[in-house]
């Protein structure tokens, strides 16, 4: 996103006396976001709440209502995308269209063994998840992916940064062969855009 230039600071008038202080220390705010900040315990474990129904709403592929979990002017990044997948999705209208049309795509969608680790700063969180799904048309796919969650102060998700390897997308012809063919990349678990995979 977008922010506005920064002013460059007036340079200091030659009257100024030489003799500098020391600045008062900062008494940190009711709203603080970081670890000094008063409620601090209280926000982690609320965005941590708010991960593991991010991740109980994608396996039920509820796109609906999981969107409900994110800012309006949220943004996405995936600095490792790969193929047709997006490296930046900015506003909850647009990552809703992409969840949306890549969760269509699966009969299942699971995240065993997922970590979600809180941070000194309250405001963020960090997760590592082992996606597993089955795609509509039998295919299977799996990766391994780390992401850094930022949230408002009032516990929505307003950045997400996602780390994934781009050559583990897997899909295999059938459990009984099990050949596996690597076609690309993914993110939450979702499949990129590849021949019999929806566009993303």
């Amino acid at each position: 996103m977008s922010t506005a230039p920064r002013t460059p600071a007036a340079p200091a008038s030659r009257t100024t006396a030489s003799r500098t202080t020391a600045p008062a220390p900062r008494t940190p705010a009711a709203d603080r976001t970081g670890p000094a900040g008063p409620g601090a315990a209280e926000r982690r474990d609320r965005n941590l709440r708010t991960l593991r129904r991010y991740f109980t709403l994608l396996a039920a592929r509820d796109i609906d209502t999981w969107i409900g979990l994110w800012a309006e002017d949220c943004e996405v990044r995936m600095p490792y995308s790969a193929g047709d997948l997006p490296t930046v999705i900015e506003g909850r209208e647009a990552l809703h269209a992409f969840y949306a049309g890549q969760a269509a795509a699966y009969t299942r969608l699971e995240y065993p063994d997922t970590e979600l680790h809180p941070l000194d700063d309250p405001a963020r969180a960090l997760a590592r998840w082992y996606p597993r799904a089955e795609l509509a048309d039998g295919r299977v796919y799996r990766n391994h992916n780390i992401g850094l969650f930022e949230f408002t102060e009032d516990g929505l998700i307003h950045r997400f940064t996602e780390y994934f390897n781009p050559g583990f997308f897997t899909a295999e012809a059938g459990s009984e062969t099990g050949n596996e063919t690597a076609v690309g990349t993914s993110t939450e678990g979702t499949a990129p855009a590849a021949s019999a995979a929806p566009a993303s």
